[in-house]
C-alpha cells in the first residue's frame, strides 16, 4: 500500500473513533465521575490583633539564693551540686562543739544567777522582819532589795544570752528553705566560715518565670494577665504576663517583664524569644495557620463553598497563636481547609468532614 493510501485509512478510523456514540459517552461519565477530595475546615474569625516585636528573654527561677548559715565556725558537711533537696533537709553543717561548750558555760551562769536571786530574796524577807522590830536599818533593806533585783536581771540576761546560742546552735546546721538543687558551693570542708559568707546556691525547679527587657516606649501596651507569644525550640506557647516592673535608666531604656512559665516544660537559663506588643490592639481577619498554603511568589487558601475548593492570595500580618492575621477577600465565618489542602487545585469538588472524622477517614483515604 502507497503511503497516501495509508494516511487516508489512518484518517477515516480516527474520525470513526472521535463519532462513535459508546465512546463519547464513557469520556463524559469519567470526566462527570470525578473523585471529591477529603478535607476539613476551619472558619475565618474576626479577632483582636496587636503588631508586635521579637525581644530576647530568659528562663529564671523565681526562687535561687545564696545561702549562709549566719553563724562563725569550720566547715564539717556540705551537700553536693546537683543534688535535689526538699524543704527543711540539711544542706550544710558547722562545727557544732565550740557553741555547745559556750551553751555549757550560759547554763552554768543562769544557775548562778538563779542562786543568787533566791538567797537575796530570803535575806530580804529576813531583813523585813527584823525592820519591823527596828532591829535594822531601811538602807539595809533597800540595798538587799536593790541586790535582788540585779540579780533577777542577771537572769534575764542569762536566759536571753542562752536563746542567742540556741538560735546560732541551730543556725550551724545549714537547711533548706525550699525545694530545689544545689547548683554550685562556694566553700570546702574544713575552711574556716564567716557568718555572712554564702556557702552554696539552691535553686528551685519548679516555680520558672520569663524575664524579658523591652523597650520602655512600649510598656503602655503590656499589661498583667495579658497573653504574649514565646518562641523556643519546641515551637510557639501562649505565656501569661504576671508583672511588670516599667521602670528604666538612662543608659538601657527598657523595662522588664515577667512571664508565668510554671509547668511549660523549660529549663533554667533557656533562652527564648517573646513577641511584644508594640500598639493597640485592633480587629483584624484572621485564619487558622493550617489553612495557609505556602509558596515562594504568593501565600493562598482554598476556601469551601458548595463544596468546591476555591483558591484565594492572601497577604500575611501577625500571628497570635494558632490565628493569622491576613488581608484578602475573604468574609468572617468563611471556611478555609485546613485538612487536605496540599493536592487540591482551583475548583476541585471536595467533601468536607470534622476534624475527628478526617483522622479517621481522610488521612487513611484521601480522596472519598
Amino acid at each position: 500500500m502507497k503511503l497516501p493510501e495509508k494516511k487516508l485509512l489512518l484518517s477515516l478510523l480516527f474520525g470513526a473513533v472521535l463519532t462513535t456514540p459508546g465512546l463519547v459517552t464513557f469520556g463524559a461519565h469519567a470526566q462527570k465521575q470525578t473523585p471529591a477530595r477529603v478535607v476539613s475546615t476551619a472558619p475565618v474569625r474576626i479577632m483582636s490583633i496587636a503588631p508586635t516585636m521579637m525581644v530576647s528573654g530568659q528562663v529564671q527561677s523565681k526562687y535561687q539564693s545564696n545561702l549562709s548559715t549566719g553563724v562563725d565556725g569550720r566547715l564539717d558537711w556540705i551537700a553536693e551540686p546537683g543534688q535535689q533537696v526538699q524543704a527543711g533537709e540539711v544542706l550544710a553543717r558547722l562545727d557544732l562543739k565550740p557553741l555547745q561548750l559556750r551553751a555549757a558555760e550560759l547554763q552554768a551562769q543562769l544557775k548562778r544567777a538563779q542562786i543568787q536571786s533566791l538567797r537575796l530574796d530570803k535575806e530580804l524577807v529576813r531583813q523585813r522582819s527584823l525592820l519591823s522590830k527596828a532591829l535594822v536599818s531601811q538602807t539595809l533593806v533597800d540595798q538587799t532589795q536593790a541586790e535582788a533585783d540585779l540579780a533577777r536581771a542577771d537572769i534575764e540576761l542569762s536566759q536571753a544570752s542562752l536563746a542567742q546560742l540556741q538560735d546560732q546552735l541551730s543556725r550551724a546546721e545549714l537547711k533548706a528553705p525550699f525545694a530545689g538543687v544545689v547548683s554550685q558551693r562556694f566553700h570546702q570542708l574544713g575552711e574556716e566560715i564567716s557568718r555572712s559568707a554564702p556557702l552554696l546556691q539552691l535553686v528551685n525547679l519548679e516555680q520558672l518565670e520569663v524575664r524579658i527587657y523591652a523597650p520602655l516606649q512600649y510598656a503602655p501596651f503590656v499589661q498583667p494577665g495579658q497573653q504574649v507569644a514565646v518562641f523556643d525550640q519546641q515551637g510557639q506557647r501562649s505565656l501569661k504576663v504576671v508583672s511588670i516592673i516599667p521602670v528604666s535608666d538612662s543608659r538601657s531604656q527598657t523595662f522588664e517583664v515577667r512571664l508565668q512559665a510554671k509547668d511549660n516544660g523549660f529549663q533554667v537559663g533557656q533562652l527564648v524569644s517573646v513577641g511584644i506588643p508594640t500598639a493597640v490592639a485592633k480587629e483584624s481577619l484572621v485564619i487558622h495557620r493550617d489553612a495557609l498554603v505556602l509558596a515562594q511568589q504568593q501565600h493562598s487558601v482554598f476556601r469551601v463553598a458548595a463544596n468546591k475548593a476555591q483558591q484565594v492570595k492572601v497577604a500575611l500580618g501577625q500571628g497570635q497563636g494558632e490565628w493569622l492575621q491576613v488581608e484578602a477577600e475573604l468574609n468572617n465565618g468563611d471556611q478555609l481547609v485546613v485538612r487536605g489542602a496540599d493536592t487540591l487545585t482551583d475548583g476541585a469538588a471536595v467533601r468536607v468532614l470534622s476534624a475527628d472524622e478526617f483522622k479517621l477517614t481522610g488521612s487513611r483515604a484521601g480522596v472519598q
